[in-house]
């Protein structure tokens, strides 16, 4: 039987209020998309239908792909508990974890400097959990580079990077990919750093696929936990961004010197 437009906006306007489910903001999941929530709304009660390039981000932030069109999510091969967390990206190898009393769950800053500005320094919000004996890492990125710290602190839309965190030797490494985005990234660090146990002090790796080239970045990266009490970890998620060398907190400015120093670079 041909699928009409009628009950194509009907199946999709129900599969994406399934995917928001009741514990997301609307207006949250459009900002991550990078469309307003007017828009959005509409889509959920069945009112317009996405462009293609808008239909690729949803389904990039979904982890789904373009059935949820013409077919409810319950008939895809999507996990039906859990459809918010889509696939991992790591799912199918096998790594020895970190134990969690070396890097407990929770959320941290991940410090590092800029990719893309010279004598800037970025900080992301990161959650580390537990599920199924796996240690699981999810941060947000913007999906493009940001070429000024001014204005909007991400450039939208936002993507969800999963991954891992496995032990080594010294410490640790997280490696995580974006996605729907060709590119991977890895960091490795170390436990305990100027007499703190909640700094790691590390190196990061990535390389990046954008305007058809591929693009290599890495430097020092400081994971840094933070306070577990909601405030704490909500003022975290709406400090800034962006930071020169000045601003940043003294602890972390002191493990970057230090880390400079060891890789033989002057810090700014």
């Amino acid at each position: 039987m041909a699928v009409v437009a009628a009950d194509i906006h009907a199946i999709f306007g129900r599969n994406l209020r399934r995917l928001i489910g009741s514990g997301t903001s609307v207006s949250e999941v459009a900002r991550d998309i990078g469309i307003n929530r007017t828009q959005l709304s509409r889509y959920l009660y069945g009112e317009a239908f996405p462009r293609p390039d808008v239909l690729h981000r949803i389904c990039v932030h979904f982890d789904v792909d373009a059935r949820i069109l013409t077919e409810p999510l319950e008939n895809t091969a999507q996990a039906d508990e859990h459809p918010t967390e889509g696939l991992h990206p790591f799912s199918d190898l096998t790594f020895d974890p970190v134990s969690s009393t070396l890097l407990p769950d929770g959320f941290y800053n991940e410090w590092k400097t800029s990719w893309t500005l010279e004598g800037y320094y970025t900080k992301q919000i990161l959650m580390v959990h537990t599920q199924n004996g796996v240690r699981k890492v999810k941060v947000k990125h913007h999906e493009k580079l940001k070429n000024d710290p001014t204005g909007p602190r991400y450039e939208l839309p936002v993507v969800e990077h999963h991954g891992v965190a496995i032990a080594q030797p010294d410490g640790f490494a997280l490696i995580d990919q974006g996605r729907g985005l060709p590119g991977i990234a890895m960091a490795v660090f170390r436990h305990g750093f100027l007499d703190s146990e909640f700094l790691y002090p590390g190196y990061k790796l990535s390389a990046l696929v954008f305007n058809r080239t591929r693009h290599h970045f890495k430097g020092p990266t400081i994971l840094e936990r933070i306070q577990q009490t909601p405030s704490s970890v909500l003022r975290h998620a709406r400090s800034p961004v962006w930071y020169v060398f000045g601003d940043l907190p003294p602890d972390i400015r002191m493990a970057f010197q230090v880390l400079r120093s060891e890789d033989g670079v002057v810090a700014p």
